[in-house]
């Protein structure tokens, strides 16, 4: 039982530290401009071919009102 109280209090200590770090960057950067980890720099960079191909299809497929020769 004292255990899983310890546990709790760690995780609480460390959601706070987690939160107080980010409050401190909001400050130092009011800018907004977040850097991306590197989880989301990888997921980007695997999404990255597949909105190409959409933008592809959607604007230059797709689109060719402005194409025709009158």
């Amino acid at each position: 039982m004292l255990f899983y109280i310890f546990l709790a209090l760690v995780f609480l200590l460390l959601n706070e530290y987690r939160l107080i770090k980010k409050y401190i960057y909001a400050i130092m950067n009011p800018d907004g401009k977040l850097e991306e980890s590197l989880f989301l720099k990888l997921i980007n960079a695997i999404i990255k071919p597949f909105r190409l191909i959409k933008h592809w299809i959607n604007h230059e497929l797709l689109n060719d009102e402005l194409n025709y020769n009158k």
